[in-house]
């Protein structure tokens, strides 16, 4: 199968080589024609000046750009491809895309929205997730997904609800790490480093991974979500009763907060079980690093 990937970023370099790995005949294509070229010598793979021109013979394209350019890059490429050529993208919000998708299906051309619920760090082999969200026909877009990917689990998911979620899961907890981050990149990293215990270790790593990410990525997780801004406010509406109760010294209610949390976890998972998971996998990560 012929795929071209448009935007050779971090995911769209990922799939690129998962594509490779998989036997298909790859072309890129990216506003960064410079860097885009050396990567295609480097993996000895076609290199297009265009969008289009990399869509035009391909059987999949595969939108690997920001969240705002996807349906820039839908519109550009649909009288360039075949009605029997496949176009993907892999937006991590939902509702700016989703307009621009069913328009183009709706002339009958053939979309998947997908999001990997994955960086490009993961092993191209590995067995991850990867959300579906239904365009116009989720069964055949389901089995197209499944023979793409046939080592992932596929789990399709309606876009609102998707956003939704994703709002929580990534929204919020960049959110809260990034702010994290500030607060601990004034202090001396490496005297907390050596210092911290285990939760630390835990969290660090975790902020520290995030900060990684590329900024413009984070601003579309932040500012591109419908969701992304209640659940904000509903986080600082929390932390801020947390410190009012410690500002007053007030054990009481910092216990009565503490309990209830507690408890609502409890009803759907055994948290104790996470408190285990949290030390098998900081023992995965020194072991690995020794």
């Amino acid at each position: 199968m012929k795929v071209a990937v448009i935007g050779v970023g971090r995911m769209g370099r990922w799939f690129t080589r998962y594509f490779i790995q998989h036997g298909h005949e790859v072309s890129i294509s990216d506003v960064n024609e410079e860097a885009a070229k050396r990567f295609a010598e480097t993996l000895r793979i076609s290199f297009s000046h265009s969008n289009s021109e990399a869509a035009s013979s391909s059987d999949l394209v595969m939108i690997c750009t920001p969240i705002k350019a996807v349906p820039i890059v839908v519109e550009e490429i649909l009288d360039h491809v075949s009605s029997s050529t496949y176009i993907a993208e892999i937006s991590s919000v939902k509702s700016p895309v989703m307009p621009s998708l069913k328009k183009a299906a709706s002339s009958g051309r053939l979309i998947l929205s997908l999001h990997p619920l994955f960086g490009p760090g993961a092993e191209v082999s590995a067995r991850e997730k990867m959300l579906l969200t239904p365009v116009s026909d989720a069964d055949s877009e389901a089995d197209f997904a499944e023979k793409l990917f046939p080592r992932m689990e596929i789990i399709p998911v309606d876009f609102e609800r998707h956003d939704y979620v994703m709002s929580l899961t990534l929204s919020l907890t960049y959110y809260a790490n990034i702010a994290l981050a500030s607060v601990l990149a004034r202090e001396n990293i490496e005297e907390l480093r050596r210092l911290g215990g285990t939760t630390f270790t835990i969290q660090l790593m975790l902020s520290e991974s995030i900060m990684t990410e590329d900024p413009s990525l984070c601003t579309s997780i932040q500012m591109s979500n419908p969701y992304a801004v209640q659940h904000i406010e509903r986080f600082l509406s929390e932390a801020s009763k947390l410190l009012n109760y410690i500002r007053g010294e007030d054990e009481e209610k910092f216990r009565d907060f503490f309990v209830k949390v507690h408890s609502t976890l409890a009803k759907s998972e055994d948290i104790t079980r996470s408190y285990k998971d949290m030390y098998k996998a900081l023992k995965v990560i020194r072991e690995g690093r020794c």
